[in-house]
């Protein structure tokens, strides 16, 4: 077998299991990330806020996320079939992208696009890499920088531009509400319909018809979502230490005379204050 052969049959096998490689990697990077913060003896959990949010943000944060990929698909049909202003092979690369999910097996497509990739990439790309630039530079230059990535690990031209414009949104709502729960939400909800409508059949023309009227009911649905999100004040429950809480300082009751105090009791007591501020530290 020769070498142009050998990359054929490589890159036809990548492309049949695809679904089962990012599924794989996609745990893989999952179980990575766990072992990286418990040998570090740290929370992955704390790290990237999995508080629970304010419940009246869930069914507007829902509604952005499924209403927001009709709008998604409108503007992209728009700028591909009318303006026509894509090359032919960045589309070329986006249907070969869909076809690799609809051929793939459908309880694992089902999982992959809808379940797994909201977790993974949001913790990724919100929980890790967006909270992390929180630290080195403004809000909006890191919101903007870490969406850049997030389109970059879809892999084609036209993913990138929507994707990125989803990151910066995502990005926002974790800002918001200091909780990875809302992003995934709202992720979850975006793959959701993408998913679904790859189920229909569009050829035929009342589902075709159907689809084109969620489509442009989605358009108020989704803006009225967001300027609720930008009037609405919401609790943020946090249940996690604040990093800027003081030290406990430690201190033996005046009322108790310092010699009743064994050795190992003052030990004990040391180290409790001291596993206490460590945790708040982290």
């Amino acid at each position: 077998m020769n070498e142009d052969a050998l990359m054929e049959l490589i890159t036809n096998t990548i492309y049949q299991y695809s679904i089962e490689l990012t599924v794989a990697c996609n745990l893989i990077a999952l179980g990575i990330y766990f072992l990286i913060f418990y040998i570090a003896k740290k929370s992955l959990i704390k790290k990237i806020d999995i508080s629970i949010p304010d419940k009246r943000a869930f069914l507007p944060t829902f509604l952005v996320g499924f209403t927001g990929q009709f709008v998604t698909t409108l503007i992209l049909g728009l700028l591909m079939n009318v303006l026509q202003v894509f090359p032919q092979e960045w589309i070329d690369a986006l249907n070969q992208n869909g076809d690799m999910i609809d051929n793939a097996n459908p309880a694992l497509s089902f999982f992959a696009v809808v379940i797994l990739a909201p977790v993974f990439e949001e913790i990724l790309c919100r929980g890790l890499i967006l909270k992390t630039l929180n630290k080195t530079m403004n809000k909006w230059c890191a919101i903007v920088l870490s969406a850049s990535i997030f389109g970059i690990i879809h892999g084609n031209p036209i993913q990138f531009i929507y994707a990125t414009a989803l990151g910066i949104l995502l990005g926002w709502l974790y800002t918001k509400f200091d909780s990875i729960l809302i992003p995934m939400l709202c992720h979850l909800a975006f793959n959701l319909v993408s998913q679904i409508a790859g189920y229909l059949d569009t050829e035929n023309e009342a589902i075709a018809v159907l689809l084109a009227l969620v489509m442009y009911v989605s358009i108020p649905i989704f803006i009225f979502s967001l300027v609720y999100f930008n009037i609405t004040k919401f609790n943020k429950k946090a249940d996690t230490v604040s990093v800027n809480q003081p030290e406990i300082q430690y201190q033996i009751p005046i009322s108790i005379p310092t010699q009743e105090y064994s050795r190992s009791t003052l030990q004990a007591l040391e180290d409790e204050i001291e596993g206490k501020n460590k945790n708040n530290k982290e």
